[in-house]
């Protein structure tokens, strides 16, 4: 199976989340990933501050998180998969499967914050330090949490590998024209995103070794109390 096949069947279990048909819950997810993302813009500030890794950092908040834009960014690829074996055949493989990843990433960490969601809805919680701390413990996914920051890395790195190869950089450009010719480009865009938000950085691993080190070193603290 290709990475795009893969892809589509993750679009299609993302549809089948209970939040899409649950107001309340919806709500509540979308508190929590509010939460969640004001957590790590505070735990990680000095990082995120440094001028090259501003753009890294907004492209983690706004497309590996999930969130707001996880929807359309589903819906437009949802549209496009079935017909998507044109882009395998114009961009290369490397690029198509770090984007992929990239997208089942954002969607697993819907997936885990939709159970947090659901613990505080069914216990009347609200969303705050307290209530989410409990709610980790409740739902114990620390081993899915610890393989959500593998998984993060590995979009990276696999990003910084294609970025630091030429005839890789240039095939992909290459494809972006027939791309949107056949109505690709958000698959395309979401690809170049993450390409273009990590341009700046001199080396991957300054920004995402010790992004991932604080998160799992949280991960340990939260299970560990």
């Amino acid at each position: 199976m290709s990475a795009l096949s893969e892809l589509g069947v993750e679009l299609k279990q993302f549809w089948q989340l209970p939040h899409h048909n649950n107001p309340e819950l919806a709500q509540k997810l979308q508190q929590v990933q509010a939460w969640q993302k004001d957590r790590i813009r505070q735990t990680h500030a000095e990082l995120f501050s440094q001028p090259k890794n501003k753009p890294m950092a907004e492209y983690f908040l706004n497309h590996l998180y999930g969130g707001d834009t996880l929807n359309q960014i589903v819906s437009q690829l949802e549209r496009i998969v079935p017909k998507a074996r044109k882009l395998e055949k114009l961009a290369p493989t490397a690029a198509l499967e770090t984007g992929t990843l990239g997208v089942e990433t954002a969607i697993t960490s819907t997936k885990l914050d939709l159970k947090l969601a659901e613990w505080l809805l069914d216990n009347n919680k609200d969303v705050n330090a307290d209530n989410m701390h409990e709610a980790y413990l409740a739902v114990d996914d620390e081993a899915a949490r610890r393989q959500q920051i593998a998984d993060l890395k590995q979009v990276c790195y696999r990003s910084d590998k294609y970025l630091n190869s030429f005839i890789l950089q240039k095939a992909f450009k290459l494809a972006k024209k027939q791309a949107y010719k056949h109505n690709l480009q958000p698959l395309y865009d979401f690809i170049d995103s993450g390409f273009a938000a990590m341009k700046p950085l001199k080396s991957v691993a300054s920004f995402i070794d010790p992004f991932c080190e604080r998160e799992l070193e949280i991960i340990k603290e939260v299970h560990s109390s």
